[in-house]
């Protein structure tokens, strides 16, 4: 099963990438898709101009009365192609002249989504200025997307080279039906994630920090660059160390420093705990289970302060079956220069928290929500932290009112004018109609007072 997994996987990300890739993605995936829009020819001489002509041939064609926001091949728009061009004058005249940026491609990238891909940062913040939708609520509705089966094709009779060895040929073609039955759905009910998730550039990623985008949101490759972690060290603890130091531990303090050598390693190197236990030779846990403490982490949250520090909150590593799966409690403070300190909590003070979020509200990082281990989770009950960037003192809040439930996966925002917390999207941990715990979506927004400490729905 761990195989098929990782077969599909493999297929998820490789179709995704294409999908995602602005219209030319697929092209890159050497797959040939034709369109099936019928493109006139008025169209495609215009968008040739946005891509290599003047800026004054350009003018003349909007003066003509062509319509700017006209779809060419794979949905892609005159504003799109200027964008891919990475041609800011000419963007700003699409715009001037009525270009519409929250309009989409026929695989629902907008022009945000172009300017991203690029690493366009001119592009990005022009766009920005505007206040475009950033992938969070979308001003159009969704489009279907129809994967095509000669994508499949090309995939079924090529098994990647990094898996072979890993997994059988039978395995390989179960889980590429079970990929394309996925796809299909996906295709059917398709869904966007925030553009800062593509976000390649730490000039680009500060762009949308600045816009108030959660950095949790980035890719792992981005938050190291932004810390400036140095993975090229190697690991310096030695085998003793290692030893000594492997396992996860909670803390006994509120908080207690727990920094070491192997820890501090596991952060610098950004490597995961399979890679650790290669290092040192450590293949026991496959015999008897056992966890190595890890800094690769799902659902995390990364807040930056004021003062240039980011603080790292939680996170898990691997999945349940997986023998170094665990939810971490820790908090993790980075000078953005390179250097760390790590801080425990213990268990009944702070509990393991994942896929929460952290909202900075003056010198206090409030956690809200997680999904945490399964005996955890209180359907109905939001649970709500507040972390002291002072003393960094963790302390439970106590709230009333109607809360959103167990949350996690969702979205928060301070309202300084408020004085508030905003919670949105996201999942909820329920009980379904037999009684047995399931996760539903999450559809309101709820608001949490922060003078009052009393939530409220708001829709």
């Amino acid at each position: 099963m761990i195989f098929l997994r990782t077969g599909i996987i493999w297929l998820v990300s490789f179709l995704l990438l294409g999908l995602s890739g602005c219209g030319k993605g697929i092209e890159e995936a050497h797959v040939n898709q034709e369109s099936k829009r019928e493109v006139k020819p008025e169209i495609k001489r215009f968008h040739q101009v946005v891509k290599a002509g003047t800026l004054a041939e350009l003018q003349q064609r909007l003066e003509s009365g062509i319509d700017v926001n006209a779809a060419g091949e794979n949905g892609m728009n005159a504003l799109m192609i200027a964008l891919e061009a990475k041609d800011l004058e000419k963007m700003q005249l699409l715009l001037a002249r009525g270009a519409d940026p929250e309009l989409t491609d026929d695989h629902n990238a907008t022009a945000l989504d172009y300017a991203v891909s690029e690493d366009f940062a001119a592009g990005v913040q022009e766009l920005l200025a505007r206040g475009v939708d950033r992938g969070y609520h979308p001003k159009y509705p969704l489009k279907k997307i129809d994967i095509g089966e000669d994508i499949f094709d090309f995939i079924k009779i090529n098994m990647p080279e990094e898996l072979k060895g890993e997994m059988s040929e039978e395995e390989w073609f179960e889980s590429f039906e079970e990929t394309k039955a996925l796809m299909e759905e996906m295709g059917q009910n398709p869904t966007v994630e925030p553009a800062i998730v593509g976000v390649y550039s730490v000039e680009v990623l500060k762009l949308f920090l600045a816009a108030g985008d959660d950095l949790s949101l980035a890719s792992p490759e981005m938050k190291r660059l932004l810390l400036k972690l140095d993975d090229q060290a190697g690991f310096q603890a030695t085998p003793a160390v290692y030893l000594k130091y492997k396992s996860p531990r909670y803390g006994t303090a509120n908080p207690e420093r727990m920094d070491n050598p192997f820890w501090s390693d596991m952060i610098q190197l950004g490597c995961n705990a399979y890679q650790a236990r290669e290092h040192f030779q450590d293949a026991k846990s496959f015999e008897k289970p056992g966890v190595v403490w890890c800094a690769d982490r799902f659902g995390s949250s990364l807040t930056p302060l004021k003062d240039g520090r980011d603080v790292q909150v939680g996170g898990e590593h691997e999945d349940y079956y997986d023998s170094d799966f665990y939810i971490y409690n820790d908090v993790v403070i980075y000078d953005g220069k390179g250097g760390f300190q790590i801080l425990g909590y213990p268990k009944d003070v702070f509990p393991p928290t994942d896929f929460h979020t952290a909202t900075l509200v003056d010198d206090t990082i409030f956690l809200i929500g997680g999904l945490g281990y399964p005996e955890q989770r209180k359907p109905g009950f939001t649970p709500v932290y507040r972390l002291n960037t002072d003393s960094w003192k963790i302390e439970a809040v106590k709230t009333s009112g109607e809360m959103p439930g167990w949350i996690s996966n969702h979205r928060a925002r301070y309202e300084p004018t408020k004085k508030s917390i905003r919670v949105e999207a996201g999942k909820l941990s329920i009980f379904n109609e037999e009684q047995e715990p399931d996760m539903a979506d999450n559809h309101s927004e709820y608001e949490l007072d922060l003078t009052t400490f009393v939530w409220r729905k708001l829709q």
